[in-house]
């Protein structure tokens, strides 16, 4: 751990001095502001402190149907279809504690097997504006981190996750860093030590006249060695960062409710010769703009990356894949994306979301469609468990 934490510095440092100032004044605010790519894809329960000394039976599901039509030289299209369900009991043993304990399962439309995850998650609410979790953690909105550089699939086919999570939420800062540790090892074992980490942040700049302007930061990564690792090869860790500036107009007396407008620059590194670029650094651009309005929400951008890659991030984005020989020296997308979700009842909702990527180089059309339910509710199992 100790090794890794000096690479993660020593690379931040690489990528952008300014960055570091900005990372070090959130670290010490404690706070981050997310970006939201959908509200689909939300599945934790309100905490609420007047419940303490109450048992809930909580019921959490996510019904999907998502095709991919990828026109790529280094990924192939595919379908999933299945859901996940994850019956639960959520108890308040204080005003500032819950703990929830149940079980997960996936499974797939036309297959016989299923996945079976269990369910264990403490989470600690000091004060209205902090968290802290325990066991398995929330990777609601899918921790407001970008496409690129955290595919939404995760949401959908991964399993939970489990570690350290802390989040911090006021009026014009927000916060989340996490450790999802999906493989832990002992001395001896013969594989590798393997977590995802990351840390996600936002600041107010500006708010008048339904005018809004902020400032997300994030940085994300997927780490795979540790000091006790007896398994063949090296330590691999891949990072991703990213800055940008948001501007929001919310209109009042329309159909459209708001329309945005977002640039952001993004930073990765990777082991050298794990893919066939000739390198271990890439940097890429993003800028989008769109609409939300009660018909859904409409987001047009362009991507543009040089030697771009890391393996959590949607594969079209990459400028390389694992295992594969082709890679682009610079990838470009247009990029069109429509979703709909309506509310069914408390958190639960029916989602319909399609995606467009066009590449100039190859001039082909890349698309991904999808349709989810969202089931999310609890309910009084027991008035006084204590």
């Amino acid at each position: 751990m100790r090794d890794f934490l000096t690479m993660i510095f020593s690379q931040i440092i690489r990528f952008n001095k300014k960055l570091i100032c900005i990372i070090i004044v959130v670290l010490i605010s404690s706070n981050l502001f997310s970006q939201e790519e959908s509200g689909i894809f939300t599945s934790d329960e309100p905490f609420n402190p007047k419940s303490t000394g109450k048992l809930f039976l909580a019921f959490d599901n996510l019904n999907f149907f998502k095709n991919n039509e990828y026109k790529s030289n280094y990924v192939n299209g595919y379908t999933l279809t299945g859901a996940w369900i994850r019956p639960k009991l959520i108890f308040y043993p204080d005003e500032k504690l819950r703990i929830e304990l149940g079980g997960q399962i996936l499974t797939y439309s036309g297959r016989e097997d299923y996945k079976l995850y269990p369910w264990f998650s403490v989470l600690y609410k000091p004060s209205e504006n902090i968290s802290f979790r325990m066991g398995n953690l929330s990777n609601d909105q899918n921790h407001g981190l970008s496409v690129p550089v955290m595919d939404t699939e995760h949401f959908l086919n991964g399993q939970p996750e489990s570690g350290i999570q802390a989040k911090f939420r006021n009026d014009w800062f927000n916060a989340e860093s996490w450790i999802d540790w999906q493989k832990m090892i002992f001395q001896g074992d013969p594989f590798k030590e393997k977590f995802v980490f990351g840390f996600v942040s936002g600041i107010r700049l500006f708010e008048r006249d339904n005018l809004e302007l902020s400032m997300p930061i994030t940085f994300n990564g997927l780490h795979e060695g540790g000091e006790i690792d007896a398994a063949p090869g090296l330590a691999k860790t891949h990072i991703a960062v990213s800055e940008g500036i948001t501007l929001i107009k919310k209109l009042q007396g329309s159909h459209v409710q708001s329309w945005f407008a977002q640039a952001q620059i993004f930073q990765s590194t990777y082991p050298e010769g794990e893919t066939t670029m000739p390198s271990k650094n890439g940097s890429a651009t993003y800028f989008r703009t769109g609409l939300v309005s009660t018909c859904g929400k409409i987001t047009a951008g362009y991507w543009r990356g040089s030697r771009f890659f890391t393996p959590l991030g949607m594969p079209l984005f990459q400028n390389a894949a694992l295992n594969q020989p082709n890679y682009a020296e610079l990838n470009k997308l247009w990029t069109l994306s429509y979703l709909y979700d309506r509310k069914i009842f408390g958190q639960s909702k029916f989602g319909f979301m399609m995606d467009l990527f066009y590449n100039p180089a190859t001039q082909k059309i890349s698309n991904a469609a999808a349709l989810y339910l969202m089931i999310n509710f609890s309910v009084l199992f027991r008035k006084n468990a204590i």
